[in-house]
């Protein structure tokens, strides 16, 4: 009955996995000088099989992602090839509107950031402009200067 133990405990296992860890055992990885039960058999020989099982999983992952670039790729160039003129011509007056649009919202953006002089002069105005509002009188000599260390914050939460 004993060795039907064995046999139910080992079932699937390889021969290297049996060496292995009957070479581990007999270098004392038990931590017991018994000869061991059929489940700690196989947990030595699991162990042992770990590395190898992770690799193969490891090596079927990049199997089928390798699989899928290369189907991909086919279809890719499946559809690339079956464009006829007028649908490249489709496609290429449907890219030049969305570039045109995308070009005349970045005029309007420049156009914003051109709205404002950033002369001196119209800076102090605006500075005078600002203090004045909120009940103040402007005078460059009582503006602090900002620190400029590489480290340092500007801001309200310096």
């Amino acid at each position: 009955m004993e060795i039907a133990g064995y046999y139910v405990a080992l079932e699937g296992v390889s021969k290297f996995a049996i060496q292995t860890a009957a070479k581990a055992i007999m270098r004392g990885s038990l931590g017991h000088t018994f000869y061991p039960q059929p489940p700690e058999l196989r947990l030595q020989c699991d162990e042992v099989m770990r590395p190898i099982r992770e690799a193969e999983a490891r090596d079927r992952r990049e199997a089928e992602i390798l699989k899928e670039q290369r189907e991909e790729k086919r279809q890719r160039e499946r559809s690339q090839s079956t464009w006829t003129p007028e649908s490249r011509q489709r496609a290429s007056a449907k890219w030049q509107a969305i570039k045109a649009q995308m070009q005349a919202e970045g005029a309007k953006d420049d156009a914003k950031r051109d709205q404002y002089d950033v002369s001196p002069e119209a800076c102090m105005a605006r500075l005078k402009a600002a203090a004045e509002a909120n009940g103040h009188k402007f005078n460059i000599d009582n503006l602090k200067s900002a620190p400029s260390g590489s480290f340092k914050q500007v801001g309200r939460a310096a």
